[in-house]
């Protein structure tokens, strides 16, 4: 379904959490690739593992939480027990990351101008000897990062504070300090949250631009499918901690064979057909921390029968697809 030689690889990846009621099981046997170049979505319902899986890549798992299995292979370097010392060397350089509330992940208490430099000057290579020459060559290559997201004015907005730009402005900063050292791949985590439709498009168009621009692989997390149709190459459905269904995004979303992917475009409203009633997702999400032996969504799913309550492995269809579903073979796509 991709690159033969992926710039990342996800394999069999587990993440738990210890918590006072016992242990969470946030990512379970979760297998991902993304190649050089490409744009994977992932989608899913709050608390099905995205996040966490991605953090997972970035080593950002700490105690009480770890990495219980699995492995992680960026650029065919294993990451599942890399040292803190090497991870801050990968981090900002070759994999970025920005998180979903940007208010929330910049710091107050800086300018959005030194929170840039401080990742050019951390990863940059070829700046001037000498404190003074390495600042004003850092300040510089910020200006232009600001100037490359679209923020007016860099020159002087680089010495404002986080809380002196608007919602989608702040978003932009935190692309700007994603791409400062022009990663091989960036992960965005809901980078629309709380945004209008407006500036939401805009933030896209930026990523979607940017991309082509570097040639680099892009991980767009998020909870909308219309996102993931306009812009993603390929497509990973998350639910309770599982990869329920993978492949090319116009074969997923024309033609969905898990009962979950079926659910949530089922309950997508559309233009062309606004008399139709939409069908929510009956039930709820069963909890991490007491998961179901068999299909994890057996007990919301209307094709449910005795045979799903034994473990569901993926199924490969052609080469290009994968679902989590026995029935998707026949039964369930006619």
């Amino acid at each position: 379904m991709a690159d033969p030689q992926p710039i990342l690889e996800i394999r069999d990846l587990i993440t738990r959490f210890a918590t006072r009621h016992g242990v969470v099981t946030a990512v379970d046997g979760v297998s991902l690739t993304v190649a050089a170049g490409e744009c994977l979505g992932v989608v899913g319902e709050s608390g099905s593992g995205k996040s966490v899986t991605f953090a997972s890549v970035m080593g950002l798992i700490r105690q009480p939480g770890w990495i219980d299995g699995g492995s992680i292979v960026f650029e065919e370097r294993q990451l599942v027990g890399l040292g803190e010392p090497a991870y801050r060397a990968l981090r900002g350089k070759d994999i970025a990351m920005t998180m979903q509330d940007a208010l929330t992940a910049l710091n107050p208490a800086l300018t959005v101008g030194t929170q840039i430099m401080e990742v050019i000057l951390a990863h940059v290579d070829g700046l001037p000897a000498g404190q003074r020459g390495r600042n004003r060559a850092a300040r510089e290559q910020a200006t232009e990062m600001m100037r490359l997201v679209g923020i007016p004015s860099p020159e002087t907005r680089l010495d404002e504070y986080p809380h002196q730009f608007s919602g989608g402005m702040r978003q932009r900063m935190m692309i700007a300090i994603a791409l400062a050292c022009r990663p091989k791949l960036l992960i965005a985590d809901e980078p629309t949250t709380a945004l209008d439709v407006t500036i939401q498009a805009q933030v896209l168009e930026l990523i979607a631009d940017i991309r082509r621009e570097l040639g680099m692989s892009v991980v767009l997390i998020t909870h909308d499918l219309g996102v993931v149709a306009e812009f993603c190459d390929r497509i990973a459905v998350m639910y309770a901690g599982q990869v329920v269904e993978t492949g090319p995004t116009g074969d997923v979303i024309g033609q969905p064979t898990h009962p979950y992917t079926q659910g949530l475009l089922g309950s997508i409203p559309r233009l062309s057909h606004l008399d139709e009633r939409i069908r929510p997702i009956e039930g709820q999400a069963p909890e991490l921390i007491d998961l179901p032996d068999g299909c994890r969504f057996q007990g919301r799913c209307e094709f449910a029968q005795p045979a799903c309550e034994a473990f569901q492995p993926m199924r490969d269809r052609d080469g290009r697809r994968g679902v989590r579903c026995r029935l998707a073979d026949g039964e369930l796509a006619a």
